[in-house]
């Protein structure tokens, strides 16, 4: 694997179902709640963000974000960052 896990339980609750009912602290709020960040470099992350009231997933690298409101987009875009980031 080339990344690391941050939060596993709600990393495995969002590849089978909503993260709709995930509770955030107050920081994460603000920041939103890191799921997944990349070993080959520390910038490449995926985070669960609140927009507008709304859970959506945000892969963050460097200076750029994009965001997505399915897993399986989130996740695809954050793969194909750990496949550049490792070369």
């Amino acid at each position: 694997m080339d990344y690391r896990i941050i939060n596993k339980q709600v990393f495995e609750q969002a590849q089978v179902r909503s993260v709709s009912d995930v509770a955030f602290t107050e920081e994460e709020l603000q920041n939103g709640m890191k799921l997944a960040v990349s070993k080959e470099d520390n910038t490449l992350t995926l985070y669960i963000v609140d927009v507008d009231g709304k859970k959506k997933f945000e892969v963050r690298w460097d200076d750029s974000t994009e965001v997505f409101t399915g897993w399986n987009s989130a996740w695809e875009n954050f793969t194909w960052c750990l496949s550049i980031a490792g070369k």
